[in-house]
């Protein structure tokens, strides 16, 4: 099972950097130079396509100028951050094996809710290939070690700040069983409007998965029974331990994909009634990794401006 570190770093990697392992630029316009490694203007086009895609914005349209040049902004900033941070994997002597990126690549596509068929042709609506996911999951495999050696064990969680947190939120944390139902969003698809009007009740959570979803049991609005809380794909459960018996989540990435969740019902196990101020150690475990998220995230921005702040950086955009 997924890591916080693992998601976190997965979605840096994925939904923002958009580059692979340090490699040869081709001949194309020079954006910026990192501590002697080339960006181009070409990289930082098909790095921000598919978030221009999803937004539904127009490159040939005045209006849409500004917001598409605040995004490539934004990534071509995570670019260099993703390119010092692989630098300085480079310099400690981090690499992954092929294997090792096929495991990861296997869990990627069963994490994603999708079919393998149904992922490869998200992959293509977002102007992607495997070829291309497998680079990206190289680089992540290799930050994720990165972090591990020099961020996540400077984070601590003691168990007084679990015990405390379970005090606090015990009624509200899921355990055992849940039902819920999912939607995965087609990349062609709108999906802030239609969680817009699941929201405001225009169409009922089902009824919009039957129409929409590209992910499992679409057709019986995206019900998938009652499921050990464990067994989620780490963001998936990350979005259920949020919520209340009858709520829908908001957006969320999904891998791929935009995603929503309906926490239909939960079912405690019975040795769950849980007595006094001490959780279990699978609640205990999930408490901690609720706890430690963000500080680690906090802790990786502030190892990354430090990296930053040694690079020599020259940006020409």
């Amino acid at each position: 099972m997924h890591t916080f570190r693992q998601s976190l770093v997965l979605a840096l990697t994925l939904a923002l950097f958009g580059v692979g392992p340090v490699h040869a630029a081709p001949l194309a316009r020079v954006i910026a130079v990192v501590n002697g490694d080339m960006i181009t203007a070409r990289e930082l086009d098909k790095a921000v396509a598919p978030e221009i895609a999803f937004k539904k914005l127009d490159p040939e349209s005045p209006g849409d100028a500004a917001q598409i040049e605040a995004l490539k902004r934004q990534t071509l900033e995570a670019m260099i951050n993703q390119k010092i941070l692989m630098q300085e994997a480079q310099k400690r002597n981090i690499s992954v094996s092929d294997d090792m990126v096929d495991q990861e690549m296997e869990r990627f596509i069963a994490d994603s809710q999708l079919s393998r068929d149904e992922f490869q042709r998200q992959l293509a609506q977002q102007g992607l290939s495997l070829d291309v996911m497998r680079d990206r999951l190289r680089a992540n495999i290799i930050t994720q070690q990165l972090i591990g050696r020099m961020v996540i064990n400077k984070v601590v969680v003691t168990d007084e700040e679990i015990a405390a947190y379970y005090r606090e939120h015990m009624l509200d944390l899921p355990t055992g069983q849940v039902h819920i139902a999912l939607i995965i969003y087609p990349a062609d698809q709108d999906a802030e409007s239609w969680a817009d009007r699941i929201v405001s009740g225009k169409v009922g959570f089902a009824d919009a998965a039957r129409q929409v979803s590209v992910g499992p049991n679409a057709q019986d609005g995206g019900d998938m029974g009652f499921m050990e809380l464990d067994d989620l794909a780490p963001v998936l459960r990350t979005e259920v331990e949020t919520l209340k018996k009858g709520q829908v989540s908001g957006l969320f990435d999904m891998q791929l994909n935009k995603a929503q969740v309906w926490l239909i019902d939960s079912v405690a196990p019975e040795a769950a009634a849980q007595s006094g101020d001490v959780p279990d150690e699978a609640t205990a475990a999930r408490i901690e990794e609720i706890l430690r998220a963000p500080r680690l995230e906090a802790r990786f921005q502030e190892y990354t401006e430090q990296l930053r702040n040694r690079a020599l950086v020259d940006i020409r955009y």
